[in-house]
């Protein structure tokens, strides 16, 4: 049976499993026991609407059932097998509470008070252990940590298996059906998320999905924020964790930690190494059937690559006292790549014989470093939940990538053409920003804020060819170019969330001042106001609405503007950017409910974006042969979705997250000779599963797959994977071995095929194949040393760090 198809059959199969196990379940049930009472202030002892009430088996921790209050504090749970648990209860700014209770009756009281803290717009968490994903109304928490089929790779896997996230053939990551999403690392820009690849997955804690920012947030991104938030330390224990992996193809990798607290200061630092090879294909069939004159095009594409990065991860954080709090982080990476690409050439006639051929062989080598810091600072007043605070970043990003370029010609007594490019890559990041929050009342908060960040890009393309009449080296003069980008965005904004007996509604309005220069000259300026408006209430026990609203902004990045391209290694595929490019405005209204039910939680919400000037990438022939990718503004593109997220436990030992994003993608343009009306329903799924075993083992499954999706003048062909991980603790369960296997079916490819009209007014068609080496077995050992507790500074100091912003 081919592995595509028994890679549908088997999720098919799985699914059916998941929903015939469910339904014996819940036949099994037993109404045994009932567990109620009220949650209320412990101060005032005023009752707590909508708290969220959750109850563990004790031995496991395993989530077994959970509902919100109602309207004066007060909650049933049905359905109890006797037994003892522990009862978890959360409530928007107040401590949580948990409770052990041996439930043996028929009917079991078990009333709760909860202390008061700082004011937090931070989601309720409703697990005693975190789960996978945990939703909220502003944001989607995936806990990476929890998968094990991540162990061993990158960042980039860790996108990859976030539900509605899916990477293009050309590395961009999209969510929800768009490009158009801002990528922050620890909260802020970094020039690290353009090197997702030398980030470990094992270094990363959590990854956090804004759908509808608020204006504190910066307005950049259509599709709302993925902030990928790394590891930072216990600042309770002295920890050290040791990893060490080992895999086939050839992937070795080491990961070492420490963290730590004493007095007023907790400190982290981590530091990775990985190894690995790999390669990639790549394959073109170019078609002109509509030019008699006009020769077909065929090339095929190999690149094997020896990848080599490091990253030291460190951050420190003081308690001057217990007002004000210091932040430090510094983050420092390196990479060193080297590849063998190899491009066949071949020109074939209408009947398919070869007429020319030809062989370019290239060195390519990729070093780069990149430095990212950043310095907060919090002072919290004596009114609870008043606080100011500033944040420094710097990023900076120093690259060279270098190619040999040797093209062999079919006649063998021709000398070889010899070519040698540098790419110099130079990008500054610099961000300052002052917030301010100030509660009205216990129900109301104010907060206000400025930011202003710069944006310095430089890249810098020489070329130079050998030139066998003079013996030497000469320069490519009408190759060689320097371009120079500078982005400055100043904003400032003002956010209120006020919270009533069954709403919360949180309302504000940005306004942001842009100015652009393209090498040093001014090229633009605009002023945008940016408003947004969220309001959420419990409908009942188990299900809370959701409405927002907001505008937003994607400016084009450099890549996009760079009139110049920066790599001729591939003469039929190149890639120009426009200068002339504007930004792209977005209105995004969605609606949604997160529920509760039994042994379920999860989520279900439908978004629309329409969205002008809307900025699209565009491939276009320039001439019978080549294709040049570049980008243009759209007159109109609109997008209509739905998203399900579900999590379910049937049983103590089975865990299920699935993810569902189905969505209707509307284009329409003029390019060239091109007329643009484009509309497709796309839709992409992923399924996670973990089983605990006997014996301490843990198998875990995630699969994937994506529909067809609409290019500017193209389709995008289907993708599906699956992973799985089993691993086993060992050493007294200080110590954990992961055996993992990506891509089982090595079913992992991107394809593109296109349909459109050339230059010469004659349409042509042409298909693009690409397979990334993605199949690998990786050993995987991981050892945690944990140091006795501090206990006498804890009581001292753990109120001061308890409320430090990390």
């Amino acid at each position: 049976m081919p592995a595509p198809l028994l890679l549908k059959k088997t999720i098919a199969l799985t699914l059916f499993i998941f929903l015939l196990i469910g339904r014996a379940h819940s036949i099994a049930l037993i109404d045994d026991c009932v567990l109620y009472g009220q949650v209320r202030d412990s101060l005032s002892t005023q009752a707590l609407p909508f708290a969220s009430v959750q109850l563990f088996a004790e031995i496991h921790s395993d989530f077994t059932l959970g509902v919100l209050t109602d309207g004066h504090g007060k909650y049933i749970i049905s359905d109890i097998e006797p037994g003892k648990y522990k009862l978890l209860v959360s409530y928007m700014g107040y401590h949580s509470s948990e409770v052990v209770i041996d439930i043996q009756n028929k009917k079991t009281r078990q009333d709760v008070f909860l202390q008061k803290k700082e004011f937090s717009l931070d989601e309720v968490e409703i697990s005693a252990e975190k789960r996978l994903i945990e939703t909220a109304v502003e944001k989607t928490t995936i806990n990476v940590s929890k998968n094990t089929t991540l162990t061993g790779g990158s960042a980039v896997d860790v996108i990859q298996s976030i539900p509605s996230v899916d990477i293009d053939v050309d590395g961009k990551i999209h969510y929800r059906g768009s490009d158009r999403v801002t990528i922050l690392l620890n909260g802020v820009k970094s020039e690290l998320v353009k090197s997702l690849d030398q980030i470990p997955a094992d270094q990363v804690m959590k990854v956090e999905l804004i759908n509808n920012p608020s204006v504190s947030h910066e307005a950049e991104g259509m599709s709302g924020i993925i902030n990928i938030v790394l590891k930072s330390g216990s600042s309770e224990n002295k920890n050290a964790t040791v990893m060490l992996n080992l895999g086939y193809p050839e992937t070795l990798g080491a990961n070492i930690g420490y963290s730590g607290k004493k007095g007023k200061t907790s400190f982290f630092v981590n530091a990775g190494y990985n190894h690995k090879t790999k390669f990639q294909t790549k394959e073109h069939f170019r078609e002109n059937y509509e030019n008699p004159n006009a020769f077909n095009y065929y090339q095929y594409d190999r690149q094997d690559e020896r990848l080599n990065n490091l990253i030291v991860n460190t951050n420190l954080g003081y308690a001057i006292n217990k007002n004000q709090q210091l932040g430090i982080t510094l983050i420092g990476s390196a990479k060193n790549n080297f590849a063998d690409r190899k491009i066949n050439y071949k020109t074939l006639n209408k009947n398919g014989s070869v007429e020319y051929s030809s062989l370019k062989d290239i060195d390519i080598y990729l070093n780069n470093f990149i430095v990212d810091g950043n310095l907060n600072y919090r002072y919290s007043f004596r009114n609870s939940g008043q606080a100011l605070k500033a944040n420094i970043h710097y990023s900076i990003l120093d690259q060279l990538h270098e190619m040999d370029n040797t093209l062999f010609y079919e006649v063998t007594s021709s000398n070889p053409g010899l070519q040698h490019t540098d790419s110099k890559q130079l990008n500054k990041n610099t961000d300052y920003s002052l917030d301010y929050i100030h509660p009205l009342g216990d129900s109301t908060q104010i907060e206000t804020g400025y930011n202003y960040n710069v944006k310095d890009l430089l890249n810098d393309f020489y070329s130079e060819s050998y030139n066998y009449n003079t013996k030497g080296w000469m320069e490519d003069t009408s190759l060689s170019n320097i371009f120079h980008y500078v982005q400055k965005i100043q904003a400032i904004y003002i956010n209120a969330v006020i919270k009533l007996k069954f709403l919360e509604i949180q309302a504000g309005i940005r306004a942001e001042y842009t100015n652009n220069k393209q090498d040093n000259t001014f090229k633009d300026d605009y002023f945008n106001v940016f408003p947004s408006i969220s309001v959420s209430g419990n409908l009942n026990n188990s299900n809370l609405l959701f409405a927002s609203y907001s505008r937003r902004i994607n400016r084009p990045t450099i890549k996009m503007l760079n009139p110049f391209t920066d790599e001729y290694a591939d003469l039929l595929n190149m890639h120009i950017g426009n200068p002339d490019l504007k930004p792209e405005f977005v209105n995004s209204i969605e609606i949604g409910n997160r529920f509760i039910i039994n042994h379920a939680s999860g989520s279900v919400s439908v978004y629309f974006r329409d969205i002008d000037q809307a900025i699209s990438r565009i491939k276009s022939a320039s001439n019978d042969s080549a294709l040049i990718v570049t980008f243009m503004n759209l007159e109109q593109a609109k997008l209509l979705g739905a998203e399900v997220s579900l999590m379910y436990k049937p049983y103590a030992w089975w865990s299920i997250n699935m993810g569902t994003d189905i969505f209707y993608t509307s284009l329409k343009g003029i390019h060239e000779n091109n007329i643009i009306d484009k509309s497709l329903l796309g839709w992409n799924t992923s399924v996670f599963c973990k089983f605990e075993i006997p014996y301490d083992f843990d198998l875990q499954l995630s699969a994937y797959y994506r529909s067809e999706l609409p290019s500017v003048m193209g389709t995008y062909i289907e993708r599906y994977y699956m992973d799985l991980a089993l691993s086993k603790k060992i050493l007294d369960k200080k110590a954990r071995l992961v055996f993992k296997l990506s891509d089982v079916f090595n079913t992992y490819a991107y394809g593109l095929d296109l349909d459109a009209v050339d230059d010469n007014n004659y349409r042509y068609s042409q298909s693009n194949r690409r397979k990334n080496e993605s199949q690998y077995f990786i050993v995987s050992f991981i050892y945690n040393i944990k140091g006795k507790k501090d206990n006498k500074s804890q009581k001292k100091q753990n109120f001061y760090l308890e409320s430090f912003d990390k």
